[in-house]
């Protein structure tokens, strides 16, 4: 980017007003009484004042990235290559009725331009409510703090402006504030990038603290190496777990109670099936053989008394002879 000052006034200004509300520029704008009653209450806080230092040093660095975010943004020369189609213009281009498969090399035409009514219009609104809603909440008028049911009195005293902890808290503020617009002007905003090539102000001059800076402080690497890599090794282990441990324990349960069954099938068929069933076919045998000489006939059994007898008389004569 750089340079869109000059092709979208409107949007300069507003996003500039929106800059020093978010920096927290004294009286005109809401960030500034919104942030002195946060550090006013960081300070009045008795357990210890670390939130106040550590609120006092992120409003400098806000007030120093959006200096620098402004003038790189809108400031110096244009930077954005508008003479062919990127990758991540595809869409854009197709959605604008040039398909990119058909014309890989489209021509983008036209320069940059301000922003049509729909998005103009609720920016100058925001940007209005960026000044005026601030007056709603000074210490003078806390009409927005009585509003979320602070129990404040609703009056209009100019002299709870000059109470001396209110008024080190907006001096120091302040201080703050121009701070960091000053410095980020003047690392940026004196002399801004002309070409996309050219390295940041910060990396020429203080290389190991850009790169800490463009880094993130190594949280990502910090993150990738701690968190990302335990929980996939967890996941890895939880997995393990279910396939080898779990579904291991199930299926050799599975194929026990499968063997239990065949043997208990093989030991009911071959052996207590098979024990009963003979015992109960030679008792049906006997049963039948003795139905036979029982079977209520009285010829039968005179037959059998008559060999009986013969059987025994022989037996007689011949002890009589012997």
């Amino acid at each position: 980017m750089g340079g869109l000052r000059k092709f979208m006034p409107v949007t300069f200004a507003t996003y500039c007003i929106g800059m020093l509300a978010l920096s927290g520029f004294p009286l005109f704008f809401s960030g500034f009484w919104s942030k002195d009653d946060i550090l006013h209450s960081a300070h009045q806080w008795s357990i210890s004042h670390w939130p106040f230092y550590l609120g006092v040093f992120g409003a400098l660095l806000t007030a120093f990235y959006m200096t620098r975010q402004v003038a790189m943004v809108f400031f110096g020369n244009c930077r954005l290559g508008l003479s062919r189609v990127t990758g991540s213009e595809q869409h854009t281009v197709e959605h604008a009725g040039v398909p990119d498969r058909e014309h890989p090399h489209a021509e983008l035409t036209g320069d940059p331009h301000e922003s049509p009514p729909p998005m103009i219009i609720p920016l100058i609104i925001l940007a209005a409510f960026a000044i005026v809603l601030g007056f709603l909440g000074t210490p003078a008028w806390p009409w927005f703090q009585n509003f979320l049911g602070e129990e404040i009195p609703l009056t209009f005293n100019l002299g709870r402006l000059g109470e001396s902890s209110v008024l080190s808290t907006m001096l120091i503020s302040t201080v703050v504030v121009f701070v960091g617009i000053g410095l980020g002007w003047w690392l940026y905003g004196r002399e801004p990038i002309g070409t996309t090539d050219e390295a940041d102000v910060l990396e020429r001059r203080q290389p190991d603290i850009f790169h800490l800076l463009k880094r993130k402080y190594f949280v990502d690497e910090i993150y990738e190496w701690s968190f990302v890599r335990f929980n996939a090794f967890w996941a890895k282990s939880c997995a393990w777990l279910d396939l080898v441990i779990v579904s291991g324990a199930v299926q050799l349960c599975s194929y026990l109670v499968l063997g239990l069954s065949a043997l208990s099938r093989a030991i009911d068929d071959y052996v207590v099936n098979f024990g009963f069933d003979e015992g109960c076919r030679g008792v049906s045998k006997s049963g039948k053989l003795m139905s036979r000489l029982q079977d209520g006939r009285v010829q039968n059994y005179l037959r059998v008394i008559g060999i009986a007898l013969a059987v025994l008389v022989l037996f007689l004569i011949w002890g009589c002879h012997s």
